[in-house]
């Protein structure tokens, strides 16, 4: 267990849905899971925090992805959200219960709702991958380095504490290696075709989910342009869009971020 001034989270390797999964958990009230991004999650973040003010809030490392262990059969995107839903049924998660899915993990939550929509309760979909923008492209993550690819998704670095704890600093070899192993694992899953799906957005029309889509108006990654898309495509959609801010705002703008979520969550 780990504890600072602010919270007391445990973070520890259970083995669940047939991996051995890095789990953070922490907070009270009902549960809320977090499907984290390509870049995988450093920590207990400011974000996680003040959501776990109203809710037990669960962040897995997906498999492949920090120290988390890697299956054979995980491939695509499809895959993964096959395997979140077994995470989610072996944990004993009650369902439906609410969801945020941050870029990648974004793409993986509307996967899950086109082949179930009765998993989620809520949805709350950050900067997520899955779609082609209208304009521009998504960032090329696997021909640019893992440090570059932070660079990028941060709009404002000295509004966000946690890029310089994470991501500004020189990195110790074991935080460069970690680095890698989560380039390595997006690569499997997303490169072809990469960070976008030709079904996706049909299959959308079928998810009756409440779902609120949050972008920064200044992301980098995926051009905020794509927000009308997925808005269009799943019925009902609501979106927020964050001034001055990239593509984490989770950890740009963490106590509005928070706000906002918690708001739509209820």
């Amino acid at each position: 267990m780990t504890t600072t001034a602010k919270a007391t989270f445990t973070e520890e390797i259970v083995q669940t849905a047939g991996v051995q999964v890095q789990l953070r958990k922490g907070g009270q009230g009902e549960p809320l899971l977090v499907i984290p991004s390509e870049l995988g999650v450093p920590s207990w973040l400011n974000a996680h925090q003040e959501l776990a003010g109203n809710f037990t809030v669960y962040v897995p490392s997906l498999p492949g992805f920090g120290l988390s262990s890697r299956p054979d059969w995980i491939t695509n995107v499809r895959d993964m959200a096959a395997w979140v839903t077994w995470f989610v049924r072996d944990m004993g998660l009650p369902q439906p219960l609410n969801v945020i899915g941050f870029s990648m993990g974004g793409w993986i939550a509307a996967e899950i709702a086109t082949m179930n929509s009765s998993i989620f309760k809520k949805m709350v979909l950050v900067s997520p991958g899955g779609l082609k923008p209208s304009e521009g492209e998504t960032w090329d993550y696997f021909v640019n380095s893992g440090k570059e690819a932070f660079e990028q998704a941060f709009h404002d670095q000295t509004q966000a504490p946690e890029y310089a704890q994470y991501y500004g600093k020189e990195w110790e070899p074991e935080e460069a290696e970690q680095v890698e192993i989560n380039r390595e694992m997006a690569a499997r899953i997303l490169w072809k075709p990469y960070m976008k799906s030709h079904t996706l957005a049909p299959l959308l029309g079928g998810v009756d989910t409440e779902t609120l889509l949050v972008w920064g108006r200044e992301d980098r990654i995926i051009p905020a342009n794509t927000c009308q898309l997925f808005e269009s495509a799943i019925k009902g959609a609501k979106s927020h869009i964050f001034d001055g801010c990239g593509h984490m705002p989770e950890m740009e703008k963490p106590l509005e971020f928070a706000a906002v979520v918690s708001k739509f969550l209820g």
